[in-house]
């Protein structure tokens, strides 16, 4: 036993046994996507270079590359310790976000309520301190809005604010 001075050694992490199942899952379920989205045909009278499976393709595509380099980090990782909030409550408390996310969309509109969503989400996973989250959430909202803006997608400008 080690005496009260001396450091007790924590058991080992999973290492990168989770890291490994959730590659293959990702994988697993993107490539399904991906042969889905294959199939998307756009009308036969429009011939368009960007057609209906173009932005899902690109998806698709990426998250199996991430999904495979993510297979192959996990075995040059080192085994970590859990951190501490691995428990089941931050994950509850995510999709609780992410439903109210869903659920005052529209009412909110996009930039407060993805503002919010993201600066919760970022202090909930642990980034500290407090202001590099909002910068995070405000930089992150502000790109996107822009992107789809210049995409010509139109964005919900909430209703709470039309009031």
């Amino acid at each position: 036993m080690a005496e009260m001075g001396e450091p007790v050694a924590r058991p080992a992490g999973r290492g990168g046994r989770g890291d490994r199942f959730a590659a293959v899952l990702v994988f697993v379920i993107f490539a399904l996507y991906t042969r889905l989205a294959v199939t998307f045909q756009p009308p036969f009278f429009r011939s368009e270079a960007l057609g209906p499976a173009t932005f899902p393709l690109m998806i698709g595509g990426m998250m199996l590359l991430l999904s495979t380099a993510l297979f192959v980090q996990s075995f040059r990782a080192p085994p970590r310790p859990e951190p501490a909030w691995a428990g089941i409550g931050g994950a509850v408390a995510l999709w609780a976000m992410l439903l109210g996310y869903a659920i005052v969309f529209d009412l909110a509109g996009f930039i407060l309520s993805t503002a919010a969503f993201l600066l919760g989400g970022l202090l909930l996973l642990g980034v500290r301190p407090w202001w590099k989250a909002v910068l995070y959430a405000v930089l992150f909202t502000a790109a996107t809005w822009y992107v789809f803006n210049l995409l010509d997608v139109r964005l919900p400008r909430g209703e709470w604010l039309r009031r």
